[in-house]
């Protein structure tokens, strides 16, 4: 199987996204255990309409 990994955007909730660094770091460990992983790019953001915003606008 394959894990695709996509960063999260900011909001106005307390979470953060992870930083591209941990990010590279994760994958680099999925990796070693066997698991194919590829970063997406995130889209949307300009329109507060990527990972984790549009959730955001429903819980508010």
């Amino acid at each position: 199987f394959k894990v695709n990994l996509i960063p999260y955007n900011p909001t106005d909730s307390p979470y953060e996204g992870s930083g591209r660094e941990a990010i590279a770091a994760f994958k680099a460990v999925l990796e070693e255990h066997g698991v194919r992983a590829t970063v997406r790019l995130t889209r949307g953001r300009d329109i507060a309409a990527a990972c984790g915003q549009l959730a955001a606008q429903g819980a508010s």
